[in-house]
């Protein structure tokens, strides 16, 4: 819904391939609308929780029909000796309006009618939704490598991707996962 309905304002010439005109139209309508919603960003270092206020390099494309965005999320830490640094991060939409996810191998897709209740809507909202939901259409957790690019020679890194049980919302149901990095100097 998310790609229809953002292509019906910046694809002017709707042949779901963006002209650099329409690239620039969509980074201002993307960095404006996204904002407030910290660009569906969630960030801690070292257990703090740090606001997205702004992103770098944006670029937008339609691929298979989906509107695909990559832009960096600034975030600068500064090492210190003797100190290990955490970063915590997490890519959710918690106004439910658009699914993230974090992509690896060759899964691009989900359909929502496999899931009993699409549709439904006489069915109530109940704790365990979203479990349901995301059983019955396949969406599964991330399982692949975290990959630090750039010279990492004078560091100790270590990444890793976890459940965010501190990043939940929701009520509480759904429980992101979050790339983690901690470095600290050789």
């Amino acid at each position: 819904m998310t790609t229809v309905a953002v292509l019906d304002v910046v694809d002017t010439d709707h042949n779901a391939f963006l002209s650099m005109g329409e690239q620039t139209a969509l980074r201002q309508l993307t960095v404006e609308s996204l904002r407030d919603y910290h660009y569906f960003t969630a960030m801690r270092v070292n257990g703090r929780g740090v606001a997205v206020e702004t992103i770098a390099d944006f670029t937008a494309e339609v691929r298979d029909n989906r509107l695909v965005y990559d832009f960096l999320v600034p975030c600068r830490v500064a090492a210190k000796p003797g100190k290990r640094q955490q970063v915590k991060v997490a890519v959710y939409d918690d106004s439910f309006y658009t699914y993230v996810a974090y992509s690896a191998g060759d899964r691009t897709a989900i359909d929502p009618s496999k899931d009993p209740m699409f549709a439904n809507r006489e069915a109530p909202a109940r704790p365990g939704d979203y479990q349901r939901f995301a059983e019955a259409v396949g969406i599964s957790k991330f399982n692949g490598d975290i990959q630090v690019t750039g010279d990492p020679q004078g560091f100790r890194i270590d990444t890793r991707v976890e459940d965010a049980v501190d990043m939940a919302y929701f009520h509480d149901q759904i429980i992101p996962q979050a790339v983690v990095m901690t470095f600290e100097p050789k």
